[in-house]
């Protein structure tokens, strides 16, 4: 009976003219993204950074500060030793608290990245990496608190200052008032736990009583009369402080006020709005603006002025003093960087424990930090001398285009980032295709070849924009691209890193390698800019 009915059902189902109802639903899952990190994806416009837009170039190509040289080459060094990998590093980056992704600058999500990693590996404690971040508290209240004690839930975590929290405190409770029920005993933090797997201490947890009136600022149906419903919860010991009877009595107060206001809610979805001193309800990160004493040990100014607005490089403008006209430009400039680019509490934590538990030495972080140095300060210099060896040598450039690790061997050049092993793919610019290089899931880039990359290049607007609007991108930098030409871009979103392959200008012919350098720039072996046709 089955297989007629099948036969049955053959004979008058409409021809099927479209695609696959299977390759349809992958069609349309393609625009979801697989995570904030993948900003290149989604519906919508292109994510831009912060609230000013600015054309891309004007997004920053600068001298890093000394504490992201810093955080560099501790992963640097913690990757050659095998203590970490690259894509753990990544992992735990597009885990952090959407908040912190959005707003901290790209070498703050480096440190905060590799606290967490390396505490889940147990290498060194909570106690001990708080200890560098100094107080992040107030003073703990007086211990224990007694049965029938009116106390208020902090307003939010302490711990959330420069990782996602692992919070067991409700939200609808923060701020609120409520009274001690019992103790239940000594507990490891969980917020501790969570975070490296052991807690230093113990800390009481209570069984906390809130009316049920100051935790609805609605009532459903009949509830609206009087009664003397209660919620209780699980409280932490550091999670409350000292309060009032008379705070107690106006929180009901004050939301029985409320409820009469906002009358009954069929759905019971309505957000409680707050309590009588506007305390609110969220997870928020407080971490932004409090960054304490900085210290010395990252080389930098004052704690003030770290921002995280919309310039793509996690700070905003600033004028600075140039000091004295003997000093050397290159120490002022140095100097107004560290200013406008403070170091993040979590960095200078980061390092001095590294430091600390002797993961590696002093010695070792600065012999690091100058060889990053030198890459900087000889940015683009490797792939100068590779393109303008292709340009003279048609034998070397088919072997580049071919395996461009080998390639650059001959030339005595490691084209793999040293951190984690790569393979270098070299596009060429032709009168038909136009290469541009991207990663959107976060900055991939040929640093060995190229040096440490721009701002603008780890911008969130150029990592969603360039594949999506190309050739506005390019504009941007001054690039036309004929219509009959084609723009191929190249996303570097796993263990391949790309550089482009400039064409040669016309009237070069017959010069020396050297002097073919000289023309050569970095932004055109990234695609953005191309070179003049002749010269």
């Amino acid at each position: 009976i089955k297989t007629w009915l099948d036969s049955q059902l053959r004979r008058v189902a409409p021809p099927h003219t479209g695609p696959p109802a299977d390759a349809t639903k992958a069609h349309e899952s393609m625009a979801e993204a697989i995570g904030q990190h993948d900003v290149a994806s989604g519906e919508g416009r292109p994510k831009l950074d912060g609230d000013v837009r600015l054309p891309l170039p004007d997004l920053g190509d600068r001298r890093h500060a000394y504490w992201e040289r810093q955080i560099h080459a501790c992963v640097g060094i913690l990757g050659g030793q095998g203590i970490m990998t690259v894509d753990e590093m990544r992992r735990c980056i597009e885990g952090l608290e959407p908040n912190i992704y959005d707003k901290a600058p790209y070498y703050e999500k480096w440190a905060t990245g590799v606290a967490t990693l390396l505490l889940e590996r147990h290498a060194f404690t909570n106690l001990e990496l708080e200890a560098k971040l100094g107080p992040s508290h107030e003073p703990a209240p007086r211990e224990p608190f007694d049965i029938g004690a009116v106390v208020r839930v902090r307003q939010t975590s302490y711990h959330t200052r420069w990782r996602k929290p692992h919070l067991r405190t409700p939200g609808f409770v923060h701020g609120m008032c409520g009274v001690v029920d019992r103790c239940v005993g000594n507990f490891p933090n969980p917020e501790t736990l969570a975070f490296g797997g052991k807690s230093d201490s113990k800390q009481p947890l209570y069984v906390v009583r809130f009316d049920w009136r100051s935790i609805c600022d609605f009532a459903a149906g009949d509830d609206r009369a009087e009664c003397p419903d209660f919620v209780t919860c699980e409280i932490y010991h550091s999670w409350l402080e000292d309060a009032t009877q008379e705070e107690l009595v106006e929180q009901r107060q004050h939301n029985k006020r409320k409820a009469t206001e906002l009358g009954s809610h069929p759905d019971c979805k309505r957000p409680r709005q707050g309590g009588p001193e506007g305390h609110g309800q969220g997870h928020g990160h407080d971490g932004h603006s409090d960054h304490g004493d900085l210290g010395d040990s990252c080389e930098h100014g004052g704690p003030e002025g770290h921002g995280h607005g919309g310039r793509g490089d996690g700070g905003h403008a600033h004028e600075h003093e140039h000091g004295e006209a003997h000093e050397e430009r290159a120490a002022v400039e140095q100097r107004a960087v560290d200013v406008e680019i403070p170091c993040p509490p979590i960095a200078k934590a980061l390092v001095e424990v590294l430091l600390e538990k002797g993961l590696f030495t002093a010695d070792q972080l600065r012999a690091f930090v100058e060889k990053i140095d030198t890459l900087d300060a000889n940015r683009g210099v490797k792939g100068r001398e590779i393109v303008a060896r292709a340009w003279a040598d048609e034998a070397f450039k088919a072997r580049l285009l071919q395996n461009a690790n080998k390639a650059c061997a001959e030339l005595g050049i490691a084209a793999s980032n040293a951190h984690a092993h790569t393979e270098l793919m070299v596009v060429e610019q032709t009168a038909d295709e136009h290469h541009l290089i991207v990663c959107t899931l976060c900055s991939c880039y040929p640093l060995a070849i190229l040096g440490l990359s721009p701002d603008w290049y780890k911008s969130r607007e150029y990592r969603s924009r360039a594949v999506r609007e190309p050739r506005a991108v390019l504009r941007e930098f001054g690039t036309e691209v004929p219509r009959e030409r084609r723009v191929v871009v190249h996303d570097s979103t796993a263990d391949c890193r790309y550089m482009v392959l400039p064409l040669r200008p016309a009237g070069t012919e017959g010069w020396s390698e050297a002097k073919l350098q000289e023309i050569i720039t970095r932004d055109s072996m990234l695609g953005v800019t191309v070179l003049p046709e002749k010269l």
